[in-house]
């Protein structure tokens, strides 16, 4: 399957689960909830969707040449 998406809207979306990925790690470890599995499994679940981003914008980067790079995007957010 591939991603169908404008490249601003992808950038958006790299940055939304990047952040999400963030947002989620600190709240994991803070002492606001005591049965982390379910987080766990969110975490997981986002984790996987970052890499198949990665993947997706990695593909797509190669005939985008005017696509930010995939590592600026990561490390902007």
């Amino acid at each position: 399957m591939k991603l169908d998406v404008s490249s601003s809207n992808l950038i958006l979306l790299v940055s939304a689960v990047n952040d999400a990925i963030k947002y989620n790690e600190g709240f994991l470890h803070s002492e606001t909830i005591k049965d982390v599995s379910d987080y766990e499994e969110h975490l997981l679940c986002l984790e996987n969707l970052q890499n198949w981003l990665e993947d997706q914008y990695k593909d797509l980067e190669k005939d985008n040449p005017d696509l930010m790079n995939y590592t600026d995007v990561i490390k902007n957010t």
